[in-house]
């Protein structure tokens, strides 16, 4: 067998066709640009106030505007620059707006989302520079969402991109043992700037990344070796954890966190800075929404946490469906290439009693909470305006059926963080004092008829070496011991998320969301992107594994089907991109009320 994996021209191929993909989203905005030159919807706020900005009206302020002006001051800093170097815009139209938002979309946040992405996974990008972005950081870049609004002057955008760069610096500068001050600042500032494009950005930049700092820092001192003591922390894999375990978990770093309550704060420093500053921001303002407070007022509307469960299965199955289908059907009905063979305990679906706990809460959830915000029903260019409309009012017992469907949705997708293969533990083999390899080379050497050189030679006057001692035998404890240590420095480098990062994501989502009355794909933009980040890598199936591959053939045979989730989710992205944006774009309608207005449907 080849030492090397062989690396086919195709794949090659492949991995330079990556970025040019992302040519769709500036072909997507000329598409707009030349259908809809005007502004459309809150485009109707956003391109008035940023042409104010742009000719230095800075007191100016539009009171239906609800978030700060981080992404005007963008598009004046790119549009100002562009402005010297070329003599031109001297005027900001839409289309030129736009295309400020588009090139965040193009080529900063790819770029910075795959050092993120790196980062998670602790491993060196070593595709060639033409080829540097993977095949996940494009499909995060088409997520519908994300794609639709790159072609328009919206907000999401933006805020991602500086949730990102506040991620990457905050791992960057507690990446290191020494201290490096000028990193703690520039995470300050980029966890700052990101308040300035969405103030739920808050709960990410302080709430999940100061959550993650803190179970790394109780993780400097309690004992996670997997001996329990006094001081250990309960933090299992999420592929080998049960519900039990979240409540253990939790339970555990609410301890750990009192034991280190001294160390936790100074490590929270960065974090409190960022929030002692929005709430400082919020006492000025006299609330978190800068205008429309009376119909952006923050509230509990904890069903936000039920749509987003359906909400990420029905854009991630492609990559659901493989691993589901391996927990729900016996490994002799898959096919080679979608058999991951997933260990027996890997193998688990959603308890009873599991259930029994869970599906109650959604419906008592269901029945006191449920929030229908009036412009959800009453602007039916959103395609929200149908999924209340017409499914969940369809019949009074449909909200309450859908609780089966939330509970489902919901456990593919925290499955998800463990749908991970392990390597095989390895097996080691005593090799007897007689049968060592310093005494076979020896007694080579001593049989058969010696060299003539060698017979002439005469005995060296230099004393014999003293034979090297032999080392004891390893007992067996010794060898568990030794095999148990590989076993855990393999896990380490192929693992999954573990429970405690699982609880910061769901705590960080559940108050981004709860807090929002009105429903809008566009505010799980965020969960949906660190939860795709934070999954592990997709896993070769079974076959695949057992040998490297001979040649191109079979490396290419072995890639696709590895892959072939990735390639699916892609495919499905740009279906769902090339639907919605057609008809954006071509099946507009026209109100009774507004003759001669033509309203399109979007997110």
């Amino acid at each position: 067998m080849n030492s090397l994996k062989p690396d086919s021209g195709l794949a090659r191929a492949a991995r330079y066709a990556v970025p040019f993909v992302l040519l769709l989203v500036p072909i997507w905005m000329t598409k707009v640009n030349t259908v809809i030159p005007e502004p459309y919807l809150d485009e109707v706020f956003h391109v008035p106030q940023a042409q104010a900005y742009w000719h230095h009206k800075w007191t100016h302020w539009d009171p239906k505007i609800t978030t700060p002006p981080g992404l005007y001051l963008w598009s004046y800093v790119i549009c100002a620059g562009i402005l010297a170097l070329r003599g031109t815009p001297t005027e900001l139209d839409p289309e030129a707006l736009r295309a400020t938002n588009m090139a965040a979309g193009t080529v900063f946040l790819p770029l910075r989302l795959q050092t993120l992405l790196d980062t998670l996974r602790k491993q060196r990008n070593t595709r060639p520079a033409g080829a540097w972005l993977s095949h996940s950081v494009l499909n995060i870049c088409l997520f519908p969402p994300i794609f639709f609004f790159s072609g328009l002057y919206y907000t999401d955008i933006l805020s991602l991109l500086v949730v990102i760069e506040a991620y990457n610096w905050d791992l960057k500068r507690t990446s290191t043992i020494t201290t490096v001050p000028y990193r703690h600042f520039v995470f300050i500032v980029f966890a700052l700037l990101s308040l300035a494009f969405r103030q739920t950005n808050i709960f990410w930049v302080t709430l999940f990344l100061g959550g993650l700092q803190a179970v790394r820092t109780v993780k400097k001192y309690s004992n996670n070796s997997g001996v329990e003591s006094k001081n250990s922390l309960h933090d299992p894999l999420v592929s080998e954890a049960a519900i039990g375990d979240y409540f253990h978990t939790a339970f555990s770093l609410g301890i750990a966190v009192l034991r280190n309550l001294g160390r936790i704060i100074v490590a929270a420093i960065p974090y409190v800075i960022v929030l002692a500053a929005f709430g400082g921001f919020v006492v000025w303002n006299d609330g978190v929404a800068l205008g429309h407070k009376e119909f952006h007022s923050v509230g509990v509307h904890l069903a936000q946490m039920l749509y987003i469960w359906p909400y990420i299965a029905f854009f991630s199955w492609p990559i659901l469906v493989t691993p589901i289908l391996n927990l729900l059907l016996p490994q002799s009905w898959l096919p080679k290439f979608l058999n991951y063979g997933f260990p027996e305990k890997q193998r688990k679906l959603p308890r009873f009693w599991t259930a029994l706990l869970v599906i109650p809460a959604m419906l008592a959830v269901v029945h006191f909470n449920t929030i229908v915000h009036p412009f959800t029903l009453a602007d039916n260019r959103h395609y929200m305006f149908y999924v209340f409309r017409v499914l969940l009012g369809s019949h009074p017992a449909a909200r309450y059926a859908a609780t089966v469907a939330y509970f489902f949705c919901g456990w593919a997708v925290i499955s998800a963080f463990g749908f991970v293969i392990y390597p095989a533990p390895p097996q080691f083999i005593r090799v007897p004092a007689s049968a060592s390899p310093q005494s076979k080379k020896q007694g080579a050497k001593e049989t058969g008829p010696k060299p003539r050189a060698e017979r002439k030679q005469k005995p060296s006057k230099k004393p014999a070496a003293p034979a090297p001692s032999r080392a004891p035998p390893i007992s067996p404890e010794a060898y568990a011991q030794l095999q148990q240590h590989i076993i855990q420095r393999q896990r380490q480098e192929n693992q999954g998320p573990r429970v405690s990062f699982v609880l910061v994501w769901l705590a960080a989502t559940t108050v981004s969301l709860i807090v929002a009355p009105l429903v809008e794909p566009r505010y799980a933009i965020i969960p949906w992107i660190m939860w795709r980040l934070h999954l592990p890598p997709q896993p070769t199936p079974q076959a695949y594994r057992q040998q490297r591959p001979q040649n191109e053939k079979e490396a290419l045979h072995k890639d696709i089907a590895t892959n072939f989730p990735l390639f699916l989710e892609t495919l499905w992205f740009l279906v769902i991109n090339a639907v919605t944006g057609y008809v954006f774009l071509y099946k507009g309608f026209e109100w009774p009320q507004e003759p001669g207005n033509i309203q399109r449907f979007m997110w």
